[in-house]
Parts: structure tokens; C-alpha cells; sequence
């Protein structure tokens, strides 16, 4: 049985075509390519691509979205690059918003129907929402660093705040690349934890 993994990183396309978390992303997406693996991967873009198709879609819409494929997914894997804790897109307040990457002037929010658990949902950014919603769900968490070191001082606070309060289940924490040109990825150890 193939293994469903969410993969949770922040980068979006066409606005940030060099980010480096976007090279652990496509590395991780052809482990799903490959059937030796036995993994079926999701991509943050792969569901943002899924719902911005609507001119009018909202970040209520993405966020939606994306905890649907969270719930159908066995393990969840958080990317965590150097610019992560500084990363917010997606947050809403309630009342407002304009349609996702649009840069078009905010209108009165008609969306404000997701129901969820996580009463702060609409002040997150997607990332950490996506993360808040693993938490709460309890899917099992592992935590990628884009270097080939370990890079705790890299993890947002609001993932630390997260875990003191709340039951993580984190399979553990690895650095993304076993070398400094990034052509060599830690597939030996990061994938003994996607089985």
C-alpha cells in the first residue's frame, strides 16, 4: 500500500521562481514519480493550482482545500527553508479579501463559511494553517531543513508555540541534502520515515 504524503511548503509560483524550498519540493514530488518508492505525493501547489482556476477564489478556499488533502494524507512533511519563519501569506480578516494572487482591491468577503476547528484559522498564514491542521488532526509530522545541516533555528515560532501546547507526533527532523551543490538528496533517511 503506497504511502500518501502532504507536502507543506511556502513558495508560490510565478512570484518566486528561484526559491530554493521550491527545489526540495520538485525533488520530493519525483520520489511519487517513482514506484520504488511507494509514496502518492501532494503538493502545497498542487492544491493551490487546484482552486485559483476561479477567478474569484478566496484564501478561505485554499485553506479549504488544503485541509482536505491533509485528512487524506498519512504523513505530513514541513519543509523548512531559511525564510520560512518569515513567510505569511494567507491570512484573512473575515470581513474582506480579495481573490487569491489577484492584486486586485479587497471586497466584502462572501466566503466566510469555513467551519473549522481551529478558531484562528483566518489570521494564519497557509503554512501555518496547514501545520495547525496536522497538529489537530494528529497526522504524524517530519520536518525537512533545505541544507544539508540540521537547522532548528530555522523552525517559526508559532511551530514552536504549537508543540508545547499541543501533542506532536514529529517522525523526526533532516536535513534535505547530503551535499552543498543540492544534487544529492537524504532519501535514505527521510524515506525510511514516509513507510
Amino acid at each position: 500500500m503506497r504511502t500518501k504524503v502532504y507536502v507543506s511548503a511556502d513558495w508560490k509560483e510565478p512570484f518566486d521562481k528561484h526559491s530554493s524550498d521550491k527545489e526540495v519540493v520538485n525533488r520530493i514530488r519525483q520520489w511519487g514519480y517513482d514506484s520504488r518508492y511507494g509514496v502518492d505525493i501532494t503538493c502545497t501547489d498542487n492544491v493551490h493550482n487546484s482552486v485559483t482556476n476561479d477567478d474569484d477564489c478566496r484564501r478561505c478556499d485554499i485553506k479549504n482545500e488544503c485541509r482536505s488533502q491533509i485528512l487524506k494524507s498519512d504523513i505530513i512533511v514541513f519543509v523548512v527553508g531559511d525564510k520560512t519563519a518569515t513567510k505569511n501569506a494567507g491570512p484573512c480578516d473575515g470581513r474582506y479579501c480579495s481573490p487569491a494572487y489577484s492584486g486586485e482591491e479587497k471586497k466584502y468577503c462572501n466566503r466566510n463559511f469555513l467551519l473549522d476547528p481551529i478558531d484562528t484559522w483566518k489570521d494564519m498564514s497557509y503554512l501555518e494553517f496547514e501545520i495547525s491542521t496536522a497538529v489537530l488532526f494528529r497526522k504524524p509530522i517530519l520536518i525537512v531543513y533545505n541544507s544539508v545541516y540540521h537547522q532548528e533555528s530555522w523552525i517559526p515560532s508559532w511551530y514552536t508555540k504549537l508543540c508545547k501546547y499541543n501533542p506532536v507526533k514529529e517522525l523526526g527532523d533532516f536535513p534535505f541534502w547530503t551535499d552543498a551543490g543540492h544534487t544529492k538528496d537524504n532519501y535514505r533517511d527521510i524515506g525510511a520515515r514516509l513507510k
